[in-house]
């Protein structure tokens, strides 16, 4: 406990620590352009990763559907989750899930 003479500048104040890899807001107006393009750099990732399943779900067909282009993401979403060494990944998984809504 600090003396409060000092003022407000000498009392301590406890921060939760932050995980700097996750972001403060989701980007929930994200468009099919965008949400196509984010995968697209997660799959270059994982295949820099040597993560072939991963690239495997990541792997969008030319003109693919909102319906398949949310499963995959979905699929990958449930490959990458409980897996720590991955959390910044399964992140931006999770922010493109809250995102499949406006893929039209």
């Amino acid at each position: 406990m600090t003396d409060a003479r000092l003022g407000p500048a000498a009392r301590t104040v406890r921060y939760a620590p932050m995980d700097w890899s996750e972001t403060a807001r989701f980007p929930r107006k994200l468009d099919r352009d965008a949400i196509v393009a984010r995968i697209g750099e997660l799959r270059d990732w994982a295949r820099s990763q040597g993560q072939a399943e991963l690239v495997g779900k990541l792997e969008l067909p030319a003109n693919a559907s909102a319906a398949d282009i949310g499963s995959r993401v979905l699929a990958a979403l449930a490959l990458m989750t409980g897996k720590p060494e991955y959390a910044v990944i399964t992140k931006q998984l999770e922010i493109l899930t809250l995102n499949l809504k406006n893929l039209k």
